[in-house]
């Protein structure tokens, strides 16, 4: 899950996204997005969820889900 931040708040958030269910990993990073979190879900429900609990934080602008297929 790639995440824009307000303004002076990726690192906090950073912090805080770690303890959603769900999340395995965050990280911030330079470039388009200000985050970027690894997700763990069993099926869409769960991730929907995960995804929820991100999003309702204060300071979150957007988020952008990406899926990864491979099952290596």
């Amino acid at each position: 899950m790639f995440i824009n931040a307000m303004r002076g708040q990726s690192l906090a958030l950073t912090k805080a996204i770690k303890s959603v269910q769900g999340v395995i990993g965050a990280d911030a990073i330079t470039g388009d997005y200000d985050i970027v979190a690894s997700v763990e879900a069993r099926d869409l429900n769960e991730l929907r969820t995960t995804m929820a609990g991100v999003q309702a934080m204060e300071g979150i602008l957007k988020t952008t889900t990406c899926m990864v297929l491979s099952d290596s």
